[in-house]
């Protein structure tokens, strides 16, 4: 008589992650999480996410910077990824 073998299948869960956004118009904190195989998986999102805020308006004003901060399950900040313009006036 064979014995069955039982397959166990695990379930692979992703790490979560959060994206707090800081444009002209202010700071906005993530309440919805993403999944992302790694921190550098969620950091390629979050250039992406960059790049669409800039299609929005580059940034304003003397300290102006677009930003994104990826923030893990525990609401850590483990990157960031940003966006300056400086303009320079030589005489």
């Amino acid at each position: 008589m064979l014995h069955r073998r039982e397959c166990v299948v695990k379930a692979v869960t992703m790490p979560h992650f959060y994206f707090n956004l800081l444009d002209h118009e202010g700071f906005s904190g993530g309440e919805e999480a993403y999944a992302f195989p790694d921190v550098a998986t969620a950091l390629v999102e979050a250039e992406i996410v960059l790049a669409e805020m800039a299609l929005d308006g580059l940034p304003q004003g003397p300290l102006g910077r677009l930003e994104v901060e990826v923030l893990d399950e525990a609401r850590v900040c483990v990157g960031k990824v940003s966006l300056e313009l400086r303009r320079q006036i030589f005489p």
